[in-house]
């Protein structure tokens, strides 16, 4: 799983090179990332 979030930050942020980052900003991505992806279903199932 580590890697694939390495994988889709590096797609994201545009680097042409392969950028280590460090696990606190990796779980703050995902935990990011995961919002994005629920808050609309969270919205509408309360909504």
């Amino acid at each position: 799983m580590r890697h694939w979030i390495l994988e889709l930050m590096n797609l994201l942020a545009g680097n042409s090179r392969y950028v280590s980052y460090s696990s606190r900003q990796q779980a703050v991505f995902a935990l990011i990332l995961l919002f994005v992806l629920l808050a609309p279903a969270l919205l509408y199932w309360l909504l």
